[in-house]
């Protein structure tokens, strides 16, 4: 399973020595810088960023979740699976999305006037996210379903703004369709995290050692959904 190692290593970061007295870390623009006194030991930099790990990939997070106040239309790029893809927008003889490398191509029928263009690329892409949920998160949920040994009833797919998923008392389990923008470790943890409802119905600290037992980096995974919510439900 893939970590927040992938947008920052401990090694990536750059030491600026000055007559200061303290130590500092700065995340500015994507990187990580530490201020140091002249002549501070190498172990203390490296044991203060080891212990501000998380601090550090919460904010370079914060700062990538950051997009101009500008819709997915206008920016020509949506997530998916985790990665940020360039949208093409073009005409053809049908309607339809295509998966092309690392594009998304959304193509929409010379018959649609121009006027209806934007309504038909959220339509069209909506749909596409919405079938690609189905096949990924069907198949996906009951391979983790036996790895717990839990059963489920039913898989239920649904748009919500403030939740990820859910589980009901009667078995079934629903999955926000809009995960699978997000990468596959992030919704593999929203799954993990339903399925152990089936065996503990609250937040208890029970709970979340049966969670951690599957996805022990779960806590950088709700890291993951805090800072990129707006760009998934948008």
């Amino acid at each position: 399973m893939t970590g927040l190692a992938d947008y920052y290593q401990q090694s990536d970061y750059e030491i600026v020595y000055s007559r200061r007295k303290t130590l500092a870390i700065v995340v500015s623009q994507g990187r990580v810088t530490v201020r140091a006194p002249v002549g501070c030991n190498i172990k203390q930099i490296q044991q203060l960023i080891a212990a501000k790990q998380l601090w550090i990939k919460r904010h370079l997070l914060r700062q990538q979740a950051q997009t101009p106040a500008v819709s997915w239309q206008q920016r020509a790029e949506i997530l998916f699976e985790g990665r940020l893809r360039k949208v093409v927008f073009c005409r053809a003889s049908k309607s339809e999305v295509l998966l092309e490398n690392d594009s998304l191509v959304i193509a929409v029928s010379y018959r649609v006037a121009n006027t209806n263009l934007a309504a038909w690329h959220d339509k069209l892409l909506n749909r596409w996210l919405k079938a690609q949920a189905t096949i990924r998160f069907n198949q996906r949920l009951s391979v983790w379903a036996d790895a717990m040994k839990i059963n489920y009833r039913e898989l239920r797919l649904g748009q919500w703004q403030r939740r990820w998923g859910y589980c009901d008392s009667f078995g079934a389990i629903g999955l926000n369709w809009r995960l699978v923008m997000a990468p596959t470790w992030v919704s593999d943890y929203v799954m993990v995290h339903e399925l152990a409802h089936r065996v503990v119905m609250d937040h208890s600290p029970h709970f979340w050692q049966t969670v951690s037992c599957y996805v022990p980096d779960y806590p950088q995974a709700q890291v993951w959904l805090n800072y990129f919510q707006q760009q998934l439900v948008d």
